[in-house]
């Protein structure tokens, strides 16, 4: 497993597949999703922030998995670029009134101040969770 820093909290996690046999986890368990997935996701994240010398965010929190023949690429990322891109992908999803209130959401944390906009995103995650 390799580690690089891509940008204030955003971390690149180079895993081959030997990683994934050691843990006993296959590229089907991380697309699927499966409970090894997500414990081995959550482990690597965990690994991956702690190695940066700073305090991260804790909202905001987006994951993208980049498939290369020799190995697998996790990128973890708090930054509120990456979230908002994440949900305005998933405004192309929903029902049309659904998708505007996204969008007026997603408007309001662009036109925030960071610190605003992290409070928006994390009662927008506690609101999610609580569903």
């Amino acid at each position: 497993m390799h580690i690089v820093e891509e940008e204030m909290y955003k971390v690149a996690c180079h895993i081959d597949r030997g990683d994934l046999r050691i843990h006993g986890i296959t590229l089907d368990d991380l697309i699927n999703r499966t409970p090894l997935g997500q414990m081995f996701i959550k482990k690597t994240s965990e690994l991956a922030k702690s190695s940066t010398n700073y305090e991260w965010p804790g909202c905001g929190f987006s994951m993208q998995m980049d498939f290369y023949p020799k190995d697998t690429v996790l990128v973890f990322s708090e930054r509120i670029e990456d979230f908002l891109y994440n949900l305005n992908q998933t405004v192309h999803t929903l029902p049309k009134n659904q998708a505007e209130l996204l969008e007026a959401m997603i408007h309001q944390i662009e036109n925030a101040p960071e610190e605003e906009a992290r409070e928006i995103i994390r009662s927008f995650e506690k609101n999610v969770r609580e569903m």
